[in-house]
């Protein structure tokens, strides 16, 4: 890099090729090893960004959080007991407070086939039903809304 004055005192610089081929090449390194201490989750290259610490969890407000409920029916209308309902948050809503994905959690029905989910994350769900007798039974991008309270009925 060369540095003339000329007057009235204007400040030039001119940057070479090799100049510019090393920022470039520095600019890339970084960032090669960066994703390999990612990837390999090693410490080739420590950066706050990259860092294996969690960070404390922020508590999702209530008003992000709904219910669903409803109940698990034969064909002919009979409650069953004993069906694993499980859900699996697969995104989140724009209106979401937490729009990350992979909250999960299950139930089982009561003997009048009823189920209950209180304080689930809003977000877009699938359900999933195992009857007793091993039918299993899918619904979705099923939506669950703020402040909302939605009931499904599983009929196998």
């Amino acid at each position: 890099m060369t540095l003339s004055v000329n007057p009235p005192y204007e400040l030039h610089h001119k940057l070479s090729v090799i100049t510019i081929i090393l920022i470039l090449t520095g600019c890339f390194g970084v960032g090669i090893i960066a994703a390999l201490s990612t990837m390999y989750r090693s410490t080739i290259f420590t950066m706050p960004l990259f860092s294996e610490e969690v960070a404390p969890t922020v508590p999702i407000p209530a008003i992000d959080l709904a219910s669903v409920n409803g109940f698990v029916t034969s064909s002919d209308g009979l409650p069953i007991s004993g069906a694993s309902v499980h859900v699996y948050k697969h995104m989140g809503l724009i209106d979401s407070a937490d729009k990350n994905p992979g909250y999960s959690t299950s139930v089982i029905t009561e003997t009048d086939g009823s189920y209950s989910f209180n304080d689930l994350p809003s977000g877009v769900y699938q359900f999933t039903v195992t009857y007793p007798d091993g039918f299993i039974q899918t619904v979705n991008n099923y939506a669950v809304w703020p402040s909302s309270s939605s009931s499904y009925v599983f009929e196998e």
